[in-house]
């Protein structure tokens, strides 16, 4: 059934698209990329703002909603980071953050990224929020509200606060992983969440690290990759970004980019077929933004 509802709001969307750039300066993104390459745009909904301004630049089924998959995650790192955190603290990871709490929003043969550890080993809190933003690990996510000694609910509620106070208004959020279908957002409102976002340190440091390496307790080294593979390659071209899948939603990617001109974007492109052509989005979205620029 959540598969349905979820197929039916998209096909919606495929009947009924809204495409547009928000500033009379600037040409169809849609139209720019066919033109160009000769093939229709394969994401389904995608927000671009100026990083300095917030100004809208291009905006494609922006309103359209849909689960958020791990960007989410972005609005998680916002709240925890509301709270006093002493980032040298040993922490731990238990059955309930890595299996019991997550298994109801996936299937049972269905996996999901988690960070592994050993239920009796111990790593900084940092490193685990590291490993969140930058490998998105469900369980670290998940850990947040035990380990800041308060009730789900309760951070849950920091979260939509935090949500509201970036501007994301159609966001709802259920729970902190972004497994759950009931996490629903826009391009909009992920793009607005990448600005903010990143203009935290304390997010940004690690969203744009290609690679953040750690030993645990137990004398475990933890090697933990970016999920964006473009950002490994091309890490000067990125100030944070952060991806999402679900099989429902296939990929969504929320990046602030750096054109090739050195202009910092906010960019949101969301259900898009495979993890390349999300990306790939993104890059060609800044070529874009320089050649409208430049006009």
């Amino acid at each position: 059934m959540k598969k349905i509802l979820v197929s039916i709001i998209f096909i919606f969307f495929l009947i009924f698209p809204k495409a547009f750039a928000s500033d009379s300066k600037y040409s169809d993104f849609a139209i720019w990329y066919r033109d160009n390459y000769q093939k229709e745009i394969p994401s389904w909904a995608i927000a671009v703002f100026d990083y300095e301004t917030k100004h809208p630049l291009y905006y494609y089924g922006q309103d359209v909603v849909m689960p958020s998959a791990s960007l989410i995650k972005l609005v998680s790192a916002g709240a925890f980071l509301k709270y006093n955190v002493n980032w040298n603290a040993k922490v731990g990871l238990t059955y309930n953050d890595n299996e019991k709490d997550l298994r109801k929003y996936v299937g049972p043969r269905d996996s999901f990224a988690l960070l592994r550890i050993a239920t009796n080993d111990r790593i900084k809190i940092s490193e685990l929020f590291a490993s969140m933003l930058i490998g998105s690990a469900n369980n670290c996510a998940n850990a947040f509200p035990r380990i800041l000694g308060i009730k789900k609910s309760d951070f849950i509620a920091r979260m939509n606060k935090t949500a509201k106070e970036w501007g994301m208004t159609k966001t709802k959020i259920d729970e902190m992983s972004g497994l759950s279908l009931k996490n629903t957002t826009t391009a909009h409102d992920m793009a607005l969440a990448a600005c903010n976002a990143f203009a935290i340190e304390d997010i940004s440091k690690y969203s744009r690290s290609d690679l953040f390496s750690f030993t645990t307790k137990l004398g475990i080294k933890k090697n933990i990759k970016h999920t964006v593979y473009d950002l490994r390659n091309n890490k000067q071209n990125y100030f944070g970004a952060k991806t999402g899948f679900l099989y429902e939603t296939q990929y969504h990617v929320a990046a602030g980019y750096i054109t090739k001109n050195g202009k910092k974007i906010c960019v949101a492109v969301m259900h898009t077929p495979t993890r390349a052509e999300s990306e790939d989005m993104v890059v060609k979205i800044g070529e874009w933004v320089d050649e409208m620029n430049d006009e």
